[in-house]
């Protein structure tokens, strides 16, 4: 019966609104359920985009990593092979760098040892090498070889003078040894 007599007040009370005032309130009730339906909608379809558009992102950050697959595996296998390089300590420069020399030929070596230097969980050693007159074949062969060792040695800079007329070159060299410190290092 309320609902009823509810019902029967809202009929009247339409009846008594003019033309004008029903065609307003037609399209009010138009908005007003144009906005319950689309809004929901449009909220729904532009979540769905974000989430598309951060799905992409995904996607393509994923594929990044899969073409940078290979070059992060040489890099890690380059740094495997520096670490154990560390693994052998390298010998006393002076009696390496004389070896060397007498196999390929190059006499007068003038080594001066360089105090050590510590730089955080390794030490260097340094030496600093003079030869007075050295032919160039045997000279690259040298250092080539002496760069390529087992040992982590580097040759730090090299100073030649002379040439051409000369018989051969007057090198100066400076040559680092690196030690690890601590128990990653072999006696």
């Amino acid at each position: 019966m309320a609902f009823n007599d509810a019902l029967d007040n809202l009929r009247s009370w339409s009846g008594s609104l003019s033309d004008r005032e029903r065609r307003l309130l037609t399209a009010m009730a138009v908005v007003f359920v144009a906005l319950i339906v689309v809004l929901p909608m449009y909220i729904g379809m532009s979540s769905i985009s974000d989430i598309e558009t951060e799905n992409e992102e995904i996607v393509q950050v994923l594929q990044d990593i899969q073409r940078s697959e290979g070059r992060l595996r040489r890099e890690k296998a380059e740094r495997k092979a520096v670490e154990s390089l560390y693994n052998r300590k390298a010998p006393s420069l002076g009696g390496f760098l004389e070896e060397r020399a007498q196999q390929y030929g190059v006499t007068g070596l003038g080594i001066t040892d360089q105090p050590k230097l510590d730089m955080g969980g390794y030490s260097r050693r340094s030496v600093r090498v003079s030869l007075p007159t050295v032919e160039l074949r045997p000279l690259i062969e040298m250092l080539a070889d002496i760069e390529n060792s087992p040992y982590p040695v580097a040759i730090e800079r090299i100073q030649m003078t002379g040439g051409r007329m000369r018989t051969g070159y007057t090198v100066k060299l400076a040559v680092n040894a690196y030690d690890r410190a601590g128990p990653g290092s072999e006696e």
